[in-house]
């Protein structure tokens, strides 16, 4: 993946944008172990980049809706009672905080896991292990449109298969500790 995918991947050709967000249909979730080495690395206060208000109505429809295998679902699981999830906060133009005017993320080196494996995500079936599929059921990512297979761990190299793998096992791991510590969360956005 890292390969094919950052040399097709620096520049988008079409105008849909894994960092873009249109009409209010997507988020970047970010972990508690994320937002801490964003804030780190960036020396920027919490409230700069990130976002724990209420999700909008369409948003929630389509988490809602959606693929039970997918992120999305897994996210609306996530809601608090108020429909709250911390995530990346997104300009006005619906682009990532973090994705400067030439398309790049200026958070790269430490962007949060999920940002890590997109386009892809990966599902645990039911003998417990991890299998890659495109990150959404209808994938707007040329790349993964281009390569036009059924099995997308077929296009990749063994080792990049581990890699997205092992980058599940740690969002899996990331997602389990936000919900145990979504009253904290709570607090510390509620003052």
């Amino acid at each position: 993946m890292k390969n094919y995918f950052k040399k097709h991947c620096s520049v988008c050709p079409t105008e849909i944008h894994c960092c873009k967000f249109k009409d209010n249909k997507g988020f970047t979730f970010v972990s508690i172990k994320n937002a801490k080495e964003i804030k780190k690395h960036t020396k920027k206060d919490y409230s700069y980049f990130l976002d724990y208000s209420p999700l909008p109505k369409k948003t929630i429809s389509f988490l809602k809706k959606g693929d039970p295998a997918l992120e999305g679902f897994l996210r609306y699981n996530m809601l608090d009672s108020n429909y709250r999830l911390l995530r990346l906060k997104i300009k006005e133009n619906g682009n990532c905080i973090f994705l400067n005017n030439d398309n790049k993320c200026e958070i790269y080196a430490f962007r949060p896991s999920v940002c890590k494996i997109y386009p892809f995500y990966g599902i645990r079936l039911l003998n417990n292990k991890v299998k890659i599929i495109p990150h959404d059921s209808d994938p707007k990512c040329s790349v993964i449109t281009e390569l036009n297979s059924e099995d997308v761990e077929e296009i990749l190299l063994e080792k990049e298969n581990k890699s997205i793998k092992n980058e599940f096992i740690k969002i899996e791991q990331e997602s389990i500790e936000y919900k145990k510590n979504i009253l904290k969360i709570q607090k510390l956005f509620d003052k």
